[in-house]
């Protein structure tokens, strides 16, 4: 098939979750040989840097990318509320990327295009118009849920009241572009299921984030020596995940285990931060997250606000690392709690958790070796890819 996959970021070079589940899927169409060319926005905080990737990529994606101001402006954020728009979806539509589209849809056919994210929504009223191709919304979450719960977990009043109308408008926008696509791509069973519950009837299906065994570093299958986190800082759910570990949960493990340590890593995280506490380490943006996987060490997902899947949760457990997480945070991942993981939604439990690891070397290694082979038994991105199209072809008759 010719397919076009239409992005929000840069899916090269890596930078975070959503960049390595949008690439996950560009492989996994070149691999099915299809002919794929990659449009995508970039911006500020996901810049275009050609030069940072291969010559191979470049050709198998025939990728172009156009800056698009993304930042958030006080003026328009208050502006916005005298409109109907949501703010979160209006600063990803650019006219000049749309030209940039329209020149494509002018020059190719293709008989499937693939929008990645909600924010990508806007520029289905010109493949429409261009093109008979079919459109899917790939999501990467059910976003305005996000939104909801960074609301619940402010405690500020007017940042949290400001936080809940921009949910409710994200709400009405998602609602009513689920309607307008030919098919829905969902990263997980927990995202379908909102997904119907808003009231989508298009064909849903399921496309998780998938692993190639072949690109990634041997395991570390071993005893957990200490305790990590890893995600970007620029993230609010992140921020507020992490801070309610340090203030909650770190201090009822240090009581257990006075030498235990823990390392915060990931990028932005702010100069002056709130998480100097004793047995804590902020190392910062790492050069390669995979040396940080394979460490001795035990990951944490404190998450507390979020949707979609937590990829690094599938890269550490592809790793070997034995994880303790809320349940968000290991929500679209269908594994066992106490084999595959541990899930614990409130600080005592999820202390006990992670001084159980740190204490049991035995257990954290076959967690570890457990969650390994769950990972190459269920996310192998070829075959997942490979699932999804063939379904697709067979109830859209392609």
């Amino acid at each position: 098939m010719r397919i076009l996959q239409i992005c929000h970021k840069p899916p090269q070079p890596s930078r975070d979750g959503g960049c390595r589940a949008m690439d996950a899927m560009t492989r996994g169409l070149i691999a099915d040989s299809n002919t794929v060319k990659v449009l995508t926005i970039a911006t500020e905080k996901h810049p275009w840097l050609p030069e940072e990737l291969s010559e191979e990529y470049m050709a198998q994606t025939r990728i172009e990318a156009l800056m698009v101001d993304t930042e958030l402006n006080r003026v328009d954020a208050l502006s916005n509320i005298l409109t109907g728009d949501s703010y979160n979806i209006s600063r990803f539509f650019s006219s000049d990327f749309d030209r940039l589209l329209t020149d494509v849809l002018r020059k190719e056919v293709f008989d499937l295009i693939i929008f990645e994210s909600l924010f990508t929504a806007p520029y289905l009223k010109t493949v429409r118009h261009l093109s008979d191709g079919l459109a899917i919304l790939r999501t990467h979450n059910v976003e305005h849920r996000i939104w909801e719960q960074m609301a619940q977990e402010t405690e500020a009043l007017t940042k949290r009241l400001y936080l809940k109308h921009l949910a409710e408008r994200l709400r009405g926008y998602e609602v009513n572009a689920l309607k307008d696509f030919d098919a829905l791509a969902s990263i997980s069973e927990d995202d379908t299921r909102h997904f119907k519950s808003l009231g989508c009837d298009s064909p849903i299906f399921l496309v998780p984030f998938g692993l190639d065994e072949k690109e990634l570093p041997p395991p570390c299958i071993g005893p957990a020596q200490f305790a990590f986190h890893l995600g970007s800082m620029d993230w609010t759910p992140n921020v507020q995940g992490v801070q309610w570990f340090v203030d909650e949960v770190w201090p009822l493990v240090r009581r257990e285990l006075p030498e235990a340590e823990l390392q915060l890593a990931g990028r932005n995280f702010p100069k002056e931060h709130a998480f100097s506490t004793p047995g804590i380490r902020v190392l910062g943006e790492v050069e390669n997250a995979w040396t940080m996987m394979r460490s001795p060490a035990a990951m944490v997902i404190p998450l507390r606000s979020g949707s979609g899947m937590r990829i690094k949760a599938i890269e550490a457990m592809a790793a070997g690392r034995p994880i303790v997480s809320t349940s968000l945070g290991m929500e679209g991942i269908p594994g066992t709690d106490g084999e595959h993981f541990f899930v614990a939604d409130d600080a005592f439990s999820f202390a006990r958790r992670l001084v159980e690891l740190l204490k049991n070397g035995q257990k954290a290694e076959e967690m570890g070796a457990a969650a390994r082979s769950f990972v190459w038994d269920n996310f192998e991105n070829n075959g997942l890819v490979s699932q999804f199209l063939a379904k697709l072809q067979q109830t859209l008759d392609l």
